[in-house]
């Protein structure tokens, strides 16, 4: 028939037919709303809700939720929720506590209250005040959307106001003709709860409002009211009790208090009434591709939006109010009092049974999951129910649900089902495709024990595993016959791999290969695993390797069963016992285990760990509960159900991530900024703002916890770090220095961390760590070096000049003695001999001898007197030298034929300390003065002879017990000569004549005694 039309005919028939069947394949696939499949997550007070009755919620434009409370306003980012109730956000105003609905324009967010109109700056992260009905009866302000570069608002009086967003003028636009609110407040409305009916602007800048009993909208560019509902009869003595807009259709859904929901379609012109018989329809909501509606004595419904579809829900939403979908289409209810309930149509990215609407499916988490049969038609087997993954429902395989195991045999396409009866028997059943019956079984657990696993073979019989041993079911005798060539403890399961082989886990001892041989033979081959509780193997075909689950994690072999690898919680692997192993159609190992399900890549050996996050259905699973269907989805039992996927996953976000800063601190001071924190790339500081904490969140309200936030100091070290969740990264006592900050978020499924934010941290240098400081210290230090070094050598040269000065003072001094006492001496020895020789030549010998003897006397001083002048000019070179010697020789001579016993004590020190020549001859003449006197005239028998350093003094004390002397009667030049020589060192002359006499001589140290 087309051959008749030309070529160009042919293309428009060929467009038309192609533009028909989308528009019918659309209209199917609308219709076609999942209503049985939804995640539930719940947002409450333990999650940081100030309160948990909200009544007002809004999503903004920058990805983010805000909750109102009666106590604070709420702001959401997807996984934590910050709360503005303190001073420090609010500025020159008071904390706002319950708001009134919301809306924005392209730069702040807006909050009605009874104050008036709050305006939130997004990069300042604070609140203003606004008084928008100043010269009004009341200050409250409820803004209703931003249209024109307007802000509309109205009050209880329902007067409308315009605040211009540029010139922040405040128009009062038009009094709209409803009765006044009594109370804004929900307790005091008397029913009348306007936030169920709350105003808003459709697509043709209509702000409408819905009263109790009427309707109407102001347009705004002609500035006129009008009233839509004037001309269908439909709506004479209805009340409204809720309203929604359908931004999508422009259509105004009413829910009525005794007529069901009315919707006013096509521009205002049409009406359309469903469900007239629903009264009191107080709360409406509409999405996407669904409805929500609540009648206040049947229950809560969900619809699509032709109306064809309804689900009820009523467990657990029988609080629910304040209904609304987000932009991805999730729905948000309030639980009174817990919080806010989020149903995602879309679900976990792991299905999970609980998250089915099906009470048959949930049922499976009372005794836990741990059977899966997959059917030809493509619904999978789960312990006695027939379930279908496309659409969610359920059918009981015997007519009645009775929980049993089930084992497909592909190649055959039948289905043994395990039934276990009341009397310890287990029923075997082999059915057809169709499940019609083929035969039927009966064996006792009596003689084969606890039946651990079922296995179907190609060319042999089903063989069993349990407590007593392998066993054949031989299906034409019907009769269980042991295996004996295979010798296990306690058979576990068996894992089929290829080349007719087989690898029986053992719960008492190794795993065993084995050869599957005709006629129901089998061969040992070797032990797998030696010393390790392994369960389940499978085998990578295409890379030639064995994978194996144990108790101690992940075992990787080569096809000889040789270790070439093992995943365990030290390379990053969640669990390590086992509870399931399956290999999937695009390369990778799932595993169940203690601590949620994991994944290997087969070829580059990465780990991805799911968590609840990811919708596991418990962090428990349960053994042998494993499964893969021959379209290759896979099922994983546990202890509250089970999860379903087909792999490969890939995360889906219709939401972006990103990070922002929400606070940071300096020293546990809130740091400002003009453009706000989140603006900020770089922060100086002084050497003494290096404790730093920064609250770096990621903003993502679909993956937002399941989303890792990473950080790296980029200029010092490459290595990331995580960031726990809620928590501030915290920086104390940092250096002086660059820190070149960088935040990313880490996507476990590519393994990537994807660089989001910078932020670099100079910390200036401490004045004492700068170059100047050290370089003025450093000249600081070389001129008091050079000021010590050129004072030491002054002072050196004044010392030089101070000691040759010394030395000519005591040259003078020896000058002296020499000419005083020596000179004297050798003048008396001159004169003495001339009258000797006088008297010798008058022949006068008595005169001669005595004057010889006077003579001779003479001699002998003057011998003493140039030898203590000597030995008070050598030094202290060698002992005999010393001060103490000297002194003992002394004391040795005067006393030594005399009947006095003497006794020295001098301090060690004393000789390497008094090196002045001066001081040395005046003490020796001192000891000496004192000890002849002592000798001569004392008529003691005990001398005592001390020299100490006491203090920053020396005392030289010489003692006797003699009879003593009056000093006033008698006196003499010896008294003096000491007193003289004391007077030249400075020095202190004491003598003491009560009981004998002591001599005591006081030298000060400070004196230059060197």
């Amino acid at each position: 028939m087309l051959q008749n039309y030309s070529i160009i005919q042919k293309l428009r028939l060929h467009t038309i037919l192609l533009c028909l069947s989308f528009i019918l394949f659309g209209s199917k696939i609308k219709a076609q709303v999942n209503f049985d499949y939804f995640s539930v997550n719940k947002l409450t007070q333990d999650d940081g809700l100030s309160q948990g009755s909200n009544y007002f919620r809004f999503e903004d434009s920058r990805g983010f939720i805000w909750i109102t409370g009666n106590d604070a306003v709420n702001r959401y980012d997807g996984s934590s929720v910050k709360v503005y109730n303190l001073k420090h956000y609010f500025k020159n105003c008071t904390t706002l506590q319950q708001g009134y609905g919301f809306t924005e324009d392209n730069n702040y967010l807006y909050i009605g209250s009874t104050r008036g109109l709050y305006q939130y700056n997004y990069k300042k992260d604070e609140f203003t005040l606004i008084d928008v009905f100043r010269h009004s009866r009341t200050k409250t302000a409820i803004p209703i959307g931003f249209s024109h570069g307007k802000i509309w608002c109205f009050n209880e009086d329902w007067q409308l106001a315009s605040l211009d967003v540029k010139t922040a003028k405040v128009t009062l636009e038009v009094q709209i003709p409803l009765p006044p609110i009594r109370s804004v407040h929900i307790y005091d409305n008397q029913g009348n709860v306007f936030y169920w009916r709350m105003p808003f602007i459709d697509r043709n800048s209509n702000i409408f409002f819905t009263g109790k009993e009427n309707a109407m909208f102001y347009n705004i560019p002609k500035h006129k009211i009008n009233f839509p509902l004037q001309n269908f009869p439909i709506f004479k003595n209805v009340t409204f009790a809720s309203c929604a807009y359908d931004k999508e259709n422009g259509n105004v859904i009413f829910g009525t208090l005794s007529n069901g929901i009315i919707i006013l379609k096509n521009q205002y012109q049409k009406v359309e009434n469903f469900y007239p018989n629903d009264d009191n329809i107080s709360n409406v909501a509409v999405g996407k591709d669904r409805i929500i509606y609540r009648t206040e004595r049947k229950g809560t419904f969900l619809l699509d939006k032709n109306f064809r579809k309804m689900k009820t829900l009523n467990k657990g939403f029988e609080r629910t109010f304040s209904f609304g979908f987000d932009k991805m289409g999730r729905l948000w209810l309030c639980d009174d009092g817990q919080g806010q309930v989020i149903l995602d149509f879309k679900g976990t990215l792991l299905k999970k049974s609980s998250d089915v609407d099906n009470e048959k499916i949930k049922n499976t988490s009372v005794f836990g999951t741990n059977n899966f049969a997959d059917l030809t038609d493509g619904n999978v087997l789960i312990q006695g129910l027939i379930f279908n993954p496309n659409n969610y429902t359920t059918t009981n395989l015997l007519g009645k649900y009775s929980s049993c195991s089930a084992y497909s045999d592909h190649k055959k396409n039948q289905l043994w089902i395990l039934n276990l009866l009341k009397d310890d028997t287990v029923e075997i059943s082999l059915m057809d495709q169709n499940r019609k019956m083929l035969k039927k079984f009966n064996v006792s657990l009596k003689k084969i024990g606890d039946l651990k696993h079922f296995q179907t073979f190609d060319n042999n019989y089903p063989m069993i595993s349990s407590t007593e041993g392998l066993f054949w079911l031989n299906t034409d005798s019907g009769n269980l016959e042991k295996m004996t060539s295979i010798k296990s403890n306690s058979p576990f399961y068996i894992n089929k791999i290829s080349n007719s082989r087989i690898i029986i886990s053992d719960l008492g001892g190794d795993a065993v290969l084995a050869q599957m041989k005709p006629q129901g033979k089998v061969e040992f081959l070797q032990n797998v695993l030696p010393k390790v509780k392994s369960f389940y193997f499978q085998e990578d075909k295409d890379n030639g390797q064995i994978w194996a689950g144990t108790n101690e994690g992940i075992f990787l072999m080569n096809k000889n069963f040789k270790v070439l690898k093992k995943f365990d919680s030290n390379n990053g692997l969640a669990g390590t016992y086992i509870y399931g192993l399956i290999i999937d159609d695009f390369g990778k190992i799932w595993c169940s285990h203690q601590h949620g399900l994991s994944s290997i890549d087969t070829k580059n050996y990465s780990i991805i760990n799911f968590d609840k996050d990811d919708g596991i259905q418990h962090w428990d699973f349960n053994n042998r509960g494993f499964y893969k269907t021959e379209d290759g989805n896979l099922f994983f039992g546990g202890v509250n159900g089970f999860n379903f996927f087909k792999p490969p996953l890939k995360l889906n976000t219709f939401y972006k991530p990103e990070i922002y800063f929400d606070e940071i601190k300096i020293n546990n001071i809130r740091w400002k900024a003009d453009k706000g924190v989140n603006q900020l790339s770089e922060i100086n500081l002084n050497n003494k703002g290096n404790n730093i904490s920064i609250k770096a969140l990621i903003k993502d309200l679909e993956n937002g916890k399941r989303q890792r936030l990473m950080y790296r100091f980029a200029n010092i070290d490459s290595r990331w770090r995580p960031i726990m969740h809620k928590s501030p990264l915290v920086l104390s006592s940092l250096s002086s220095g660059k820190y070149e900050l960088e935040f990313g978020i880490y996507n476990k499924f590519d393994q990537k961390i994807t660089i989001q934010k910078k932020l670099l941290l100079n910390i200036k240098k401490a004045f004492y760590q700068t170059f100047w400081f050290w370089a003025l210290l450093g000249g600081w230090v070389i001129g008091i070096a050079f000021f010590i070094f050129t004072r030491w050598k002054l002072l050196k040269q004044k010392n030089y000049y101070r000691q040759q000065l010394a030395l000519e003072e005591q040259r003078n001094k020896i000058t002296a003695d020499l000419h005083d006492d020596i000179g004297a001496t050798l003048s008396s020895l001159q004169i003495n001999s001339a009258v000797a020789s006088l008297y010798l030549q008058k022949n006068n010998l008595a005169e001669t001898q005595s004057i010889l003897d006077k003579i001779q006397q003479q001699s002998q001083k003057l011998s003493e007197n140039i030898g203590d002048i000597v030995w008070s000019l050598r030094p202290n070179q060698d002992a005999l030298m010393t001060l103490s010697t000297r002194i003992r020789n002394v004391a040795n001579e005067i006393l030594v034929n005399t009947s006095i016993n003497y006794h020295i004590a001098i301090d060690d020190q004393i000789d390497d300390e008094i090196t002045d020549f001066g001081i040395r001859k005046n003490i020796i003449l001192i000891v000496k003065e004192a000890l002849n006197n002592a000798a001569k005239y004392s008529e003691a028998n005990e001398v005592l002879i001390q020299f100490k350093i006491i203090d920053q003094d020396y005392l030289l004390e010489i003692c006797d017990n003699g009879i003593g002397f009056n000093p006033q009667k008698k006196k003499g030049n010896g008294l003096e000569n000491m007193k003289k020589r004391t007077s030249e060192m400075n020095g202190k002359f004491e003598i003491s004549t009560e009981n004998g006499t002591c001599v005591k001589i006081h030298i000060h140290k400070s004196r230059d005694c060197k």
